[in-house]
This record gives C-alpha cells, sequence and structure tokens, in this order.
C-alpha cells in the first residue's frame, strides 16, 4: 500500500509539474536558455520550480495518505472488519467523491509546491527581487491590508494547473484514494448501476 501511495504520489507530482512548466509561466522554456537575467539564470530557475513539483508530489501524497488513513493508519491496523485490507467496496462509491479526493491530493501539492518554491527564494537558492520571486512581491505591499491578498495570491497561481493535474489524473489515483479513505472506515454498498467506473485495484 506505501509503495502504491508512493507511486501515485509521483504521478500526481510529476503531472502537476508538468502542466505547470506550461502556464502560467513557461518555466520549462528556461531550460533551453542560459545565462543571468533579472531572474538569475534561467537554467537554475526552472531545475528548481520543476522540482518544487515533483518533491511537493511525493510529500503531498503521504501527507494527503496520511490524513485519509488516519491514526489507525499509522499503527498499522487494519479497518472496522479486523481484516487488514482496504475494503474493495470503496470502488462502488460515487464518481464525484473520488473526484474530489484527487482534487484535493492535487491542492494539497501546489500548497507545498509553493512553499518549497518560497523557501528557495528565502534560502537564497533562486536570487530575490525578480518579477517571480512571491517574497519580493509580498514584501513590496505598501498597504497593510493588501499583504495577506497577496500571500493569497503566492499560493493561488498555482491552483489552475494543479486542478487540471487532479482532473486529469483522477483515472489514475482516485480509486485508490477512495479505497485509502475507507481503510479504517465504514464502506457503504452502492447499487450496481451506480458503481464506481474506474478498475479496482486488488
Amino acid at each position: 500500500m506505501f509503495a502504491r501511495l508512493v507511486g501515485i504520489s509521483v504521478a500526481y507530482g510529476l503531472g502537476f509539474t508538468l502542466i505547470k512548466s506550461l502556464f502560467p509561466t513557461p518555466v520549462i522554456l528556461m531550460l533551453l536558455h542560459e545565462g543571468e537575467t533579472t531572474e538569475g539564470n534561467l537554467g537554475v530557475l526552472g531545475s528548481v520550480y520543476m522540482a518544487s513539483g515533483l518533491l511537493g508530489g511525493v510529500l503531498g501524497g503521504l501527507v494527503f495518505g496520511g490524513l485519509l488513513l488516519g491514526r489507525k493508519g499509522f499503527r498499522g491496523e487494519g479497518s472496522d472488519t479486523g481484516s487488514g485490507s482496504i475494503p474493495s467496496s470503496a470502488a462502488g462509491l460515487s464518481m464525484g467523491f473520488g473526484l474530489t479526493l484527487s482534487l484535493g491530493l492535487a491542492l494539497i501539492i501546489s500548497v507545498i509546491s509553493t512553499l518549497l518554491t518560497m523557501g528557495a527564494y528565502y534560502t537564497g537558492i533562486l536570487p530575490g527581487g525578480g518579477v517571480l520571486d512571491p517574497i519580493a512581491v509580498i514584501e513590496a505591499s505598501e498597504f497593510a491590508p493588501g499583504t495577506p491578498m497577496l500571500v493569497a495570491w503566492a499560493f493561488a497561481r498555482d491552483l489552475l494547473p494543479a486542478s487540471l493535474a487532479g482532473l486529469f489524473l483522477a483515472p489514475l489515483g482516485a480509486n485508490f484514494l477512495l479505497r485509502l479513505y475507507y481503510y479504517n472506515r465504514p464502506a457503504p454498498q452502492r447499487p450496481e448501476e451506480e458503481a464506481y467506473p474506474y478498475e479496482d485495484e486488488q
């Protein structure tokens, strides 16, 4: 189960990174250029941005998986039935709930990725003061009420690529996230005509 969670996390992180590298900022194009600019070395900048997405995927998947499992999952206890396995009945749940979990994972990945990027600017890995530096933009605010809005924008600008990643990768990871959620909870059965369309993983 842990290995599959890590694999799903890497897939979501990769998907988020690829989408984020295309817009709103075409970071992937920076890898093709060398030399110094006002944003620093573009190759280093692009590498850090993409690495933050991949690392955010791994960390976000582990955090989100831990939240779904709860404390019992960390102690290694089984489900309410005592079987110690993920109930396959979770595959009978609605598509909407699985999509919600998929989007939730992607949003957590975007938040962690933003924190990692801000940390790169704060620690000096990336030169500060550029247009892409969220810390410089926040510190440049001359009005106190505007600071929270700039902080919110620093995180919100990655929500669109994160939402697209969660949507596109739902067929891959939503069913597994559902089964994680119901690992220590009773999973209700649904009528066959409402069966969850994704493949049930054993």
